[in-house]
């Protein structure tokens, strides 16, 4: 006697149908810690200023160019934000994994704070950079303003 393709396919899906039921559902995304979280958006801060690195150098060369008496305090405000940036980078180290995660979730907020100086010391430098180098009278080219992140 020979069974249906149809019929068999039915009677194997009846007969695991249990089995299948039985399975775990899919674990549902784990929701981050409000320490990690914090870590992660102090991280992205981070590589968002570093991303402007370029734009802080690119000005600083076009200044240096230049060679405008009025330059100094441009090239100082710009080695400033350089400097605020790479003073942060080296006082910065994460608490460790097994710490306290209120005592993480402190030390990543107060870092927040400290990046939100320096994302502001930035973009005033790169503003009046920006301003300073369009206002030169040899500029060949003007320097598009920069765009806040």
């Amino acid at each position: 006697m020979k069974f249906p393709l149809k019929f068999a396919l039915r009677t194997a899906l009846v007969a695991l149908t249990p089995a299948l039921a039985a399975c775990p559902a899919a674990a549902p995304p784990r929701q981050l810690s409000p320490d990690k979280v914090a870590e992660k958006a102090v991280l992205v801060r981070h590589d968002s200023l570093m991303a402007r690195m370029d734009q802080l150098y690119s000005l600083k060369g076009k200044i240096t160019a230049a060679r405008s008496p009025a330059a100094g305090p441009y090239l100082r405000g710009l080695a400033a934000a350089d400097a605020a940036m790479m003073d942060w980078m080296h006082q910065y180290r994460a608490p460790d994994t097994t710490a306290a995660p209120a005592t993480r979730l402190a030390y990543f907020q107060q870092q927040q704070q400290v990046l939100a100086g320096v994302s502001q010391q930035f973009q005033a430098t790169i503003d009046s950079a920006t301003l300073f180098i369009n206002q030169l009278p040899a500029a060949a080219a003007p320097v598009a303003p920069a765009t806040s992140k």
